[in-house]
């Protein structure tokens, strides 16, 4: 059966040729097409004289995703267990060697995940509509400039970018791609177990960490959470140097004392936010209580090249990383970050916004990874599914991360896409965040989210279909 999946797999850019050998199905498709049509009658690409190359200036979402790895299971409620400490002793030195001297004990605590799930489908589509041209002016050799999948590491393989101009399949099995990365780029950060969400890094990196068996505290496993208040990255209130300083400090204390260092670490924010902090940081950094009481005039007014500087902040945006006390750790900007507005907060006046900046563990001693992405392995079923002899009207791909199921009536098709995914912080304690975090670009960058207003496309999903003809029997 592996071998019939494997050619399945191989097979996805041919699925009009798989679905012509499929039996009638009792799921529920629309009885006609209701894709976005590319050419034919209605196609947005049946244009006489259009141009071969087509532009595409869809923003894809970016983040943490594309560097955490990914790991299959079946378990449905995992325990990940720790040490938090050993107890203060009860008792006295004794006075002779063999009376009772102090005991202890020592203290556990469990961490668990949950899977999400999430599902999107194709629109329908009628095997008699994807072949149609509008007329000889209609061309199928259109030609993709640019990229709308991939910059996650959560693109379901077999996508062809390319076909999504010319084979109507393709283009919707890419538009549920396009939506299943948004949605998973969302969820990483901002998923929320009560809306059946799996729980994102933003609930996971948090205090009040407690026992999954006893929900007894566990502070030891709390997180570093601190409150910028709103001030502005590069204002003259708080100091973003002092606090990041401090934060790193803090986490590579307890890594060093807990027995875990080296870690690697990596820090996660929205794009303005790197971009606003890395124009003031090397100057920050490089004068950080340089000009404070020094009484002496030895250096009354720190002096620094601002070329040098410059070059110090090109560099920064260039290789994605920042120097703290020493340590240079890799930045990675996240579009499922959340970014507050003035809607949010009274603090955040208009122009302005805030976030968060994060200190993600990726690995510890020994390369051990401790955030990373679990999924439902869907391969697991296949001893199951080989009893039903070649009848299912699904398959699985990524290594059995995502799954397609095919819902048809007669001639009417569509596909359905679902993952199963958690991410998992094993050690909260080892990651920290600065939240409330305050930027004032001069410009905010374009969203990748639909529900930002600085999310924009535009156009038509659909152009005028076919008039009435000049004929001699279009009345009769």
């Amino acid at each position: 059966m592996d071998d019939k999946v494997t050619e399945i797999l191989e097979k996805q850019t041919q699925l009009l040729e798989q679905l012509a050998n499929k039996e009638d199905h009792t799921k529920t498709p629309a009885q006609f097409s209701t894709y976005t049509p590319l050419h034919g009658s209605g196609g947005i690409f049946a244009v006489p004289g259009l141009e071969r190359d087509i532009i595409t200036t869809h923003m894809r979402p970016v983040g943490i995703t594309s560097i955490l790895p990914r790991i299959p299971t079946v378990y449905q409620d995992p325990r990940f267990g720790s040490i938090t400490g050993f107890t203060a002793v009860s008792g006295s030195q004794p006075d002779h060697a063999c009376d009772d001297a102090p005991v202890g004990y020592m203290k556990g605590c469990n961490l668990t995940a949950r899977f999400g799930r999430i599902r999107f489908d194709t629109q329908t589509i009628d095997m008699d509509d994807v072949m149609l041209k509008l007329h000889r002016g209609d061309f199928t050799d259109l030609f993709l400039r640019g990229k709308v999948l991939g910059m996650t590491g959560m693109t379901p393989s077999g996508m062809n970018e390319g076909q999504i101009l010319n084979l109507v399949t393709m283009s919707e099995m890419v538009i549920a791609a396009v939506n299943m990365e948004r949605e998973l780029n969302h969820q990483t950060w901002q998923g929320a177990f009560a809306a059946g969400e799996f729980p994102g890094l933003d609930v996971q990196i948090a205090t009040g960490q407690s026992d999954a068996d006893t929900d007894v505290a566990c502070p030891a496993l709390d997180s570093d959470v601190k409150n910028f208040g709103y001030d502005d990255v590069c204002g003259d209130n708080r100091d973003i140097v002092e606090y990041l300083s401090s934060m790193m400090w803090y986490l590579n204390d307890i890594a060093d004392s807990t027995g875990v260092a080296p870690v690697q670490w990596v820090l996660a924010m929205r794009k303005g936010l790197w971009h606003e902090l890395s124009s003031c940081w090397p100057c920050r950094y490089n004068t950080y209580r340089c000009s404070v009481h020094d009484t002496t005039s030895i250096d009354a007014v720190p002096s620094i090249d601002a070329a040098a500087m410059t070059q110090v902040r090109d560099a920064m945006r260039q290789g994605m990383y920042i120097d703290i006390e020493g340590v240079r750790y890799p930045v990675i900007t996240d579009t499922g970050i959340r970014e507050l507005t003035p809607a949010d907060n009274a603090n955040i006046l208009p122009g302005q916004y805030a976030s968060s900046i994060y200190a993600i563990p990726l690995t510890i001693q020994g390369g051990f990874p401790v955030t990373y992405f679990e999924y439902l392995d869907y391969r697991q079923a296949q001893s199951d599914v080989n009893l039903l002899r070649g009848m299912e009207q699904f398959f699985w791909t990524d290594q059995g991360f995502y799954s397609w199921a095919l819902e048809q009536i007669k001639w009417c098709y569509k596909l359905a896409l679902k993952v199963e995914p958690r991410v998992v912080l094993r050690t909260p304690q080892l990651a920290g965040r600065i939240d409330a975090v305050k930027y004032s670009p001069l410009q905010h960058g374009r969203d990748t989210d639909p529900s930002s207003s600085y999310f924009y496309d535009g156009g038509v999903s659909l152009r005028g279909g076919l008039t009435a003809p000049y004929a001699i029997w279009s009345t009769r």
